[in-house]
């Protein structure tokens, strides 16, 4: 393994956004507005909660490059690692993008022509497959991808013909 990179979406100070929610959800569940009602509302709404914090306690993004390839997953939304080997790539190259503006956010974004998997920040691993499509994944150590990218001869921007 040359390059493996784990990024998870929940920062540290991320609690304190949650907390207020929890606690609202919680007292919502806990002291209906109508106290004749089953809470059937509640309960949804605490098991929404429930598992939108559990989501996003183990979302990661795991990115891992070898002499064979490139191979990464977004999980829990991706089980299984996806692979490209570099025969696929007509080039690989690190860039800045804007994740709202070209892909609507982070996470599982984009088309099948032009997809974008990322946690956070603006740096990605472009990937330009010789079948005209684009993937690119996000990183926090645009530097260290660069550095493998060069030592193993990897075709970079230059080489993808413009349109």
């Amino acid at each position: 393994m040359l390059f493996q990179e784990r990024q998870v979406f929940i920062r540290r100070w991320w609690p304190l956004l949650l907390a207020p929610a929890i606690v609202i959800a919680t007292l919502w569940w806990l002291l209906p507005a109508n106290p004749n009602q089953a809470g059937w509302s509640a309960a949804v709404a605490g098991v929404i909660v429930v598992l939108s914090i559990g989501l996003l306690l183990t979302l990661r993004l795991e990115t891992r490059l070898d002499a064979a390839g490139v191979h990464y997953r977004l999980f829990p939304l991706q089980l299984t690692w996806r692979s490209r080997p570099w025969t696929e790539l007509a080039a690989a190259y690190v860039r800045s993008y804007d994740p709202l503006g070209e892909y609507g956010g982070w996470g599982l974004k984009g088309s099948q022509s032009n997809r974008a998997l990322n946690i956070s920040g603006d740096q990605g691993l472009q990937l330009e497959l010789r079948d005209g499509s684009r993937l690119l994944l996000g990183t926090q150590r645009p530097a260290e991808i660069t550095q493998v990218l060069e030592q193993l001869g990897v075709p970079g921007p230059s080489t993808v013909p413009t349109n």
